[in-house]
């Protein structure tokens, strides 16, 4: 993630030393989280379930997917929870980069599981309003640096169209009815697999809505990648 010479990072970690916000043992200038911290973490098996829309238990918690392929990091629970709020809320950058150590260790092994992959990254867009609102988009912050580091093909293509009321008070019905033609897609997708990116997804209306739009634009396939997921059932986060 750090692009300074070898023998400045040295300097700078001696000078201001970091800490792992997990256990506080001292790491890199660049890391949020140690090597142990990391291992240690909860996260969805990949290597046994490349596609997560195969696994039993979460087929069952998104039933209705337009999407044809899912990949995440991990459940939205402790520690995610705390870092994807303090990180949306509050502009927390040292979660940014724990968040990123874990999607980087997550998209390296479903690279390297799954036999094809995107041609097309799609970071999930914010409606003007709301971005101007908050300042920022999170989802940008955190992925975007992973994926330009994997070598991934990033695209603006996706727009949203619609200030749309916020999910997290909405029953799954009225979720789908709040995004009907919320997004549009400015960008012939003919014959191309498109990976949509977001951070948590709770009953997947948001990223159907999406997929809609992408495969009405040509998308042969189009790819769910987040952070986390949860349920209806638990509490929510947009």
């Amino acid at each position: 993630m750090s692009h300074l010479p070898h023998t400045l990072k040295l300097g700078l970690d001696a000078l201001f030393p970091n800490f792992c916000i997990s256990c506080q043992n001292h790491i890199q200038t660049d890391q949020a989280l140690c090597q142990y911290c990391l291992d240690d973490l909860n996260l969805f098996d990949l290597t046994h379930h490349p596609n997560l829309l195969h696994r039993p238990d979460i087929c069952d918690a998104f039933p209705d997917s337009n999407f044809d392929h899912l990949i995440a990091c991990a459940w939205y629970q402790a520690p995610f929870k705390l870092w994807l709020k303090q990180l949306k809320f509050n502009d927390q950058q040292y979660f940014r980069v724990a968040l990123q150590q874990v999607i980087q260790r997550q998209l390296q092994l479903a690279h390297q599981v799954n036999s094809s992959w995107p041609d097309l990254f799609i970071v999930l867009p914010l409606h003007n309003q709301r971005f101007l609102a908050r300042g920022f988009n999170q989802v940008s912050q955190t992925w975007l640096p992973v994926l330009k580091n994997q070598q991934c093909t990033v695209s603006s293509a996706l727009y949203k169209q619609k200030a749309t009321k916020a999910q997290s008070q909405l029953s799954k019905a009225k979720r789908v009815k709040n995004l009907q033609n919320a997004f549009v897609c400015q960008q012939d997708l003919t014959g191309k697999t498109v990976a949509i990116i977001d951070d948590v997804m709770t009953s997947g209306a948001t990223i159907n809505a999406a997929t809609e739009a992408i495969k009405h634009a040509g998308a042969k396939q189009v790819w769910a990648m987040l952070t986390c997921l949860t349920g209806l059932g638990n509490l929510h986060y947009n």
